[in-house]
């Protein structure tokens, strides 16, 4: 998920501080701590590093200040890094054992490949029972090898936002928000191009042209799976006829010229909120954006299927990990666990909330947002509910998924750009599994 990041340079994460320690000597678990309820602030000033990617330091201010006012003997240093850069950054700390480094952002869908390199700490027996307190799926992407590594505090959704002055023009009727009316992916490219006939400069526009997030869906509703299979979800999966019939729908977009190509995935919702777009694709988190300009006129319906498939949507976000080499573990997983559950976690504190959060708890703070009374998002609550219980699909569980995702985002420039999917895909699976023959 692409969320606004700081601009505190990656080497200031890389050098990393940190001072003081814990009473417990920095065990990754207390002796005898048994429940997140028992730990017990530290009796002296203890200063915890957090490098974060999923918020800007800015945007997390309000948590940290609340979290530093009820516990004040524990100073959280907070060290934003952009995306993009986010991976690197933490495997030049984690593989050396950096001991200034506490805490770290887990993007969900790598849980198992930090777990399988060691960069992860077992929280199980400080957090022994989140079923009812997080979300299902969240639960599920931060527990690896059957111990919970890592503690989910956010999860997301997907929404199709439509220009509606553009379909109007077209002669198009507007989409249900309904999800038994979801149109299929065949109806949306045939409206797409009836709004460029009628004036419309693109039909359809993915957020994240190249990203697996929003196009493993594809797959996903033809039958393809996730790309990856077999023990440990370490084989490709990826020459089959649901991959390969889902990336010649996506490649025929550029090549119909229906999706313009080489815009950045920064620039994607640019696009629409000035009106050039009739589809869009995209999170809740552009809700905030698109409501902003009072002429943009549009509306939003639930993400597409392709006909005879199934319904399938992203979902996953951030969790939090402990690195096994942090001298503060208890300071750290107290400041986890306000982050992640207390009183609904972060929520509670920010205004302005881009995704639910993965807190049972919190998530009335995200749906009650003044965003959604703005009636062109009307529908986006139900229909993020009803996603999120009924059709969200994790992205492939492997030790291996950095290449994996590194990867396909290369395949799909490719077949944006108009490589054959058959012979991108085949090179991919020659890729990945030259990548994956160290974890088998």
């Amino acid at each position: 998920m692409r969320l606004a990041v700081g601009t505190i340079a990656a080497a200031l994460l890389v050098t990393g501080c940190g001072s003081g320690s814990d009473a417990s000597g920095g065990a990754q678990q207390p002796e005898g701590l048994t429940t997140a309820d028992g730990l017990k602030d530290p009796s002296t000033p203890v200063t915890v590093t957090y490098a974060g990617a999923a918020y800007s330091a800015d945007d997390i201010k309000p948590v940290l200040a609340a979290f530093h006012k009820e516990h004040p003997n524990i100073t959280v240093d907070y060290q934003a890094v952009p995306f993009d850069q986010f991976n690197s950054v933490l495997s030049t700390r984690l593989s050396r054992r950096d001991p200034t480094l506490d805490i770290f952002d887990v993007d969900m869908p790598r849980t198992d490949a930090y777990q399988a390199r060691g960069w992860l700490t077992d929280l199980s027996s400080a957090f022994p029972d989140l079923t009812g307190k997080v979300d299902k799926t969240s639960q599920q992407a931060a527990t690896s090898d059957g111990k919970l590594v890592a503690l989910p505090y956010q999860t997301s959704s997907q929404l199709l936002y439509y220009n509606k002055a553009l379909l109007k023009k077209a002669g198009v009727p507007f989409p249900s928000a309904n999800p038994a009316d979801r149109l299929t992916w065949e109806t949306v490219t045939a409206d797409a191009r009836k709004t460029q006939q009628a004036g419309a400069k693109w039909g359809l526009l993915f957020d994240q042209v190249n990203r697996y997030y929003q196009l493993q869906p594809l797959a996903e509703s033809l039958g393809g799976g996730s790309g990856a299979g077999g023990t440990g979800n370490l084989t490709p999966a990826l020459q089959n006829a649901g991959w390969e019939k889902a990336m010649t729908w996506y490649g025929s977009l550029y090549k119909d010229k229906i999706s313009p190509r080489g815009v950045p995935v920064a620039q994607t919702p640019d696009l629409f909120a000035s009106g050039q777009v009739a589809f869009f694709p995209g999170g809740p988190w552009w809700a905030t954006k698109f409501t902003a300009d009072a002429k943009l006129d549009f509306g939003v319906t639930a993400y597409p299927y392709f006909e005879g498939g199934k319904a399938v949507t992203p979902t996953g976000g951030w969790s939090l990990g402990l690195n096994p080499a942090s001298k503060h573990a208890v300071a750290s997983e107290i400041f986890m666990k306000y982050m992640a559950l207390d009183n609904g976690g972060f929520a509670q504190h920010m205004s302005s909330l881009a995704v639910p959060p993965s807190s049972t708890a919190g998530t009335a703070t995200f749906y009650n947002q003044k965003v959604f009374e703005d009636p062109r998002m009307e529908g986006a609550v139900e229909l993020t509910k009803y996603e999120l219980a009924n059709t969200a699909t994790l992205r492939a569980r492997t030790a291996g998924y950095v290449e994996f995702e590194d990867t396909l985002s290369k395949t799909f420039d490719d077949i944006s750009n108009g490589a054959s999917p058959a012979s991108a895909l085949s090179s991919a699976t020659s890729t990945i599994n030259q990548a994956w023959a160290k974890y088998r």
